[in-house]
Parts: structure tokens; C-alpha cells; sequence
């Protein structure tokens, strides 16, 4: 299993974006339609190519996803 996830800083946070628009059963079309954001854009965060995720789309993933800010983003302990 592949990890993909944003670093922040010294800090590795996975989004669990897809996982969690999967088992509400939306497309990324869907969640774009919902969050008024592009499906470019819902793609990278998914696919771990965004740079970065401010509070404003997260908490539009939260309302859309009725969920809340942990359900979609997780801590990643550093290995070393």
C-alpha cells in the first residue's frame, strides 16, 4: 500500500480524502459540485500531489463529507 501525504514542515499528515468520499458513495465530480471546487483540484489532494490544504477547504470537505476534521486527516509517526 502506497502512502501518499502532505508534509508539513517536519510533519507527515495523510489525507484520507478519497476514502472517505468512497464509502459516502460520492464521485470527485460530486464532491467538486458540493465543495464548488474544481475536480482538478479534489484530484491532487487525493492523488497526494497538493502542496498544501487551507481550514476554508477543509472544513468544505467536512460539511459536504459530514464529517469532521480527523476523519480525513491523519498523523504519519517519522520512522527514524
Amino acid at each position: 500500500m502506497i502512502i501518499r501525504a502532505i508534509e508539513f514542515e517536519d510533519m507527515l499528515v495523510k489525507v484520507l480524502l478519497k476514502e472517505v468520499r468512497k464509502t459516502r458513495g460520492l464521485s470527485q465530480n460530486e464532491l467538486a459540485r458540493l465543495t464548488q471546487m474544481s475536480p482538478q483540484n479534489i484530484q491532487k489532494i487525493e492523488q497526494g500531489e497538493a502542496k498544501s490544504m487551507t481550514f476554508k477547504t477543509l472544513g468544505r470537505f467536512c460539511q459536504a463529507l459530514k464529517c469532521q476534521p480527523g476523519d480525513l486527516l491523519v498523523y504519519i509517526e517519522d520512522s527514524d
